[in-house]
């Protein structure tokens, strides 16, 4: 009985370091794929506006800040539009042609979540770990009991979600109205952290797929 409880007990504390371990995953974002007009202009960006829209205002917040300061440290006259959108209406399309119009850009870059989707998972783990051999509390029946309990304390991955979103980052020549180049962006693990802090990886990623495409 001592030992069942023993087992338990070391489940839990187990299952717990598990548990903090897993959500201190950081997010990760890749390029899908980009997309740069044959008829890109050699024109430098001259005045750049910066427009965002997703759900969190904090997250366009940190976005459009950061993403101007980076762009004027390598000599692109970017301005944060301190305009947020999240809702596709006629009274938001309106203001974000407004915000357009007031701003003297020349050029707009558009950032936006296209879409978000969020996957469960639930792990009850198994006796035998990867080499074909029975994990050491797994011998005793109370122990396998106990490892379906609290799977997390034989490494298996806590029960919990995962969301994964995809973005666009667009710029816009207003000189004609033309898109110019266009990013797809897909990050993984997304709820693991909050806007401000992830947004230097994710500028990070843009920044070297403009390079690439010489946007830069």
């Amino acid at each position: 009985m001592r030992s069942a409880v023993r087992s338990s007990l070391s489940a839990v504390v187990l299952g717990a370091a598990a548990l903090i371990a897993g959500c201190t995953t950081a997010p990760e974002t890749k390029v899908d794929v980009t997309w740069v007009s044959p008829q890109l202009a050699q024109t430098p960006l001259t005045k750049l506006l910066i427009i965002t829209v997703a759900n969190s205002e904090f997250v366009q917040v940190a976005f459009q800040d950061q993403m101007a300061a980076q762009l004027k440290s390598r000599g692109v006259n970017a301005v944060a539009s301190h305009r947020y959108f999240g809702h596709y209406t006629e009274a938001e399309k309106a203001r974000f042609k407004q915000s357009i119009d007031e701003s003297d850009a020349d050029f707009v870059m558009l950032a936006r979540v296209t879409n978000s989707a969020e996957a469960s998972s639930q792990d009850r783990g198994t006796l035998i770990g990867p080499a074909g051999v029975p994990f050491a509390g797994a011998t005793g029946v109370q122990g396998a009991y106990g490892l379906y309990v609290f799977p997390a304390s034989y490494g298996g991955r806590p029960d919990g979600s995962m969301r994964t979103v995809t973005a666009e980052t667009s710029i816009f020549a207003l000189k004609g109205d033309k898109l110019i180049w266009s990013a797809r962006t897909r990050t993984t693990n997304a709820n693991a952290t909050t806007g401000e802090h992830f947004a230097p990886q994710f500028i990070e990623v843009i920044l070297d797929a403009m390079k690439k495409d010489k946007v830069l």
